[in-house]
This record gives structure tokens, sequence and C-alpha cells, in this order.
């Protein structure tokens, strides 16, 4: 095992340990739970304190979870709140649809997947929940790009580029802008084969009370069943798929807030 490997283990073990406790710990309790010498979980403490994975209470010399911990902890929660809530309105989408039905929410400067439900039929499309997508070439990053502000769209091309992915992935940044007045517009966005041939994708954007994109829901299906004719029925059922959804989270606003690490 390498060095810094064996020290990742270490860190986490510190932090399990702490949890476990249930209370805050000393140096010597940790170094007595886990057989380690002082110096060495000093050492580990030291920089999971720096990145607020743990704090010391300067009275008592004693560390805690950190608020670094706590927001992962409350983020991961409202995930797996909205996905539980969710889930069956991805369900009566498979069943109007007849394609896999999916939820993803802005991760950065991509979109992550959240949950799938699929359908009955032999050929079905496969999302891994925590797979991650790109922004300007998929349906569901299309529906987080076009609720951002201009200078927050300019930050992610800079940073992610717009990189083909097939033929038909825009990759010019008028012709991406173009694409998202649309989705505005439309208030829903379309993967037209853009990330993998053979492949549609139709989303609409989940809006919390104050009309901002929490999350998106949508299907995917291969183009020869979810064809460019049946377009405007599908899209019908995601948009209302999707306000259904956000009636559902707005009905405990605290759960429908944006989750963006």
């Amino acid at each position: 095992m390498s060095e810094n490997v064996q020290s990742v283990e270490r860190a986490l073990d510190i932090i399990n340990t702490i949890v476990a406790a249930n209370r805050s710990l000393s140096v010597a309790e940790l170094s007595q739970a886990m057989g380690l010498a002082p110096s060495t979980i000093h050492r580990i403490l030291q920089t999971l304190t720096v990145k607020n994975y743990v704090f010391q209470d300067l009275q008592t010399k004693r560390y805690d979870i950190g608020p670094e911990i706590v927001d992962i902890s409350s983020a991961l929660h409202l995930r797996y709140d909205l996905v539980r809530r969710v889930r069956p309105y991805l369900q009566t989408l498979v069943e109007l649809t007849g394609e896999t039905a999916h939820v993803a929410q802005l991760y950065g400067t991509s979109a992550m997947y959240l949950s799938q439900v699929e359908p009955l039929s032999m050929v079905r499309m496969f999302t891994t929940p925590g797979s991650i997508a790109p922004l300007h070439c998929s349906d569901v990053g299309k529906v987080f790009l076009a609720d951002l502000p201009a200078a927050r769209i300019e930050e992610v091309i800079r940073k992610t580029g717009l990189p083909a992915r097939t033929p038909h992935t825009i990759t010019q940044p008028d012709a991406l802008e173009q694409e998202l007045q649309r989705v505005r517009q439309d208030r829903y966005a379309l993967d037209d084969e853009e990330r993998e041939m053979g492949v549609r994708c139709l989303s609409a954007g989940i809006l919390n009370g104050a009309g901002k994109v929490i999350a998106a829901v949508g299907v995917a299906g291969p183009t020869s069943r979810l064809s460019r004719e049946r377009i405007p029925e599908v899209s019908a059922a995601v948009r209302g798929m999707a306000a259904r959804c956000a009636e559902e989270l707005i009905s405990q606003p605290d759960h429908a807030q944006p989750v963006e690490r």
C-alpha cells in the first residue's frame, strides 16, 4: 500500500471514529481507539483541520466533525430526499413515454445523474446514478446552462470548452447560445444525438419557489423509437412531469433548494 493511500485511509478512519463516538475526541483517545501513535494522529488531524473536515476546540483541545463534513452530509441528504420524492414521477414518465426516465442536478461544470427508472422494453438506456454528463451536449446539461447568467455560462465554456462528442455536437459559443435561447422559450432541452449517436434525450427543469432550476427531469431513448415526430408529445409529458415534481418539492421549501458543489 502506498503512503498516500494509507494516509487517506487513516484520515477516513479518524472521521469515522469521531462520528461513531458521537462526541469530540482528544488525540490520546483517537490514538488509543485506532492503535496509532499520537504523532501520526496529530499530523493527519492538522490536514483535516485545514480542510475543515474536523475542527479543534481551542479550550479543550479536542476534535470534532468540521463544517465541510456537515455541508457534505446536508447535500447528500437533500439529494437523497429529492430522489425519494421525485422517483414516483419518474415511474409515471416511463409509463407515459415508454422510455427511460432520469433526474439530474448541476454538479460544478457538469450534470450529475441521481436516479433513473427503466421501461420494460428490450432496448433501454442506462445512466448510472453518480455518472456525469457535459453541459453543452446533454439534455440535462442544457437545462442547467439555460438557467445560468451569461457570465457563468462563459466561465463554464472557458473551463470545459465545447468538445465534439458526435458530428451533431454544438461546438460554437454563438450556436450554443441560440440553442439555450430555444430551451428558455420552449421550456425543454433536447440532446439530438449530440452526446451519443443513436440516442435522443429530452429534459425540463424542476423549479423552486424562486423560479430557479434545482434539478432536471427527462427521458432518453433510441432514435429508432424516440423519433423526431414524437418530440412534441414527449416534450409535453416531460414539461408536465417537471411541473408536478416542482409542486411536490415546493410543498416543503427546505427541500427545494439547489444543491451545487
